[in-house]
């Protein structure tokens, strides 16, 4: 299946930065063209819902989105960000409000895996998270094991990236 990963618009960051964080109307202008993109998208893929972070700046970028394609917006915690603050991770040394890198990625991949596990392989979803999210996109597309050596990589404001990642992915 096609999992078209969009990272959320422009920031406007608080002082100091938080998961509440609005975006910026330059953003705002990058979501309305990359759901213009998308929707001429549309008529050539099954596109069928829009997965989000629960964070603000995700779930707006989202909802701007989807003012034109109109498909169901689904949150999910998994896209939150690495070293979380708001969930505590069972098991880990220390400060039991962090997460390794590794943990991060392997999160990530569950929630990646219940979304192909969920749709036909000829559907594509859209997943609106946070710029932490990619590398366990791109790992899963290529078939490299999740590691801390791994890169974490940048990515601009609303840039789509489409993935294919089927269920041999995960094997």
């Amino acid at each position: 299946m096609r999992i078209i990963y969009v990272h959320h618009a422009l920031r406007q960051k608080n002082n100091p930065p938080s998961q509440n964080d609005d975006i910026q109307p330059l953003g705002v202008k990058d979501a309305e063209i990359t759901a213009e993109l998308l929707n001429m998208m549309s008529s050539y893929s099954n596109l069928k819902a829009i997965y989000t972070s629960p964070y603000y700046r995700c779930k707006k970028t989202a909802t701007i989105i989807n003012k034109l394609l109109n498909l169901p917006i689904y949150e999910d915690s998994r896209f939150n960000e690495f070293n979380n603050v708001f969930e505590a991770v069972k098991g880990q040394k220390g400060d039991s409000n962090k997460e390794s890198w590794l943990d991060c990625q392997l999160r990530i991949r569950e929630a990646l895996k219940d979304i192909v596990y969920k749709y036909d392989d000829k559907d594509t979803v859209i997943c609106v998270t946070s710029g932490v999210n990619i590398t366990a996109f791109i790992s899963l597309a290529f078939k490299v094991k999740p590691s801390n050596d791994l890169p974490f990589p940048l990515v601009p404001s609303c840039s789509p990236i489409g993935f294919d990642i089927d269920k041999s992915c995960f094997e």
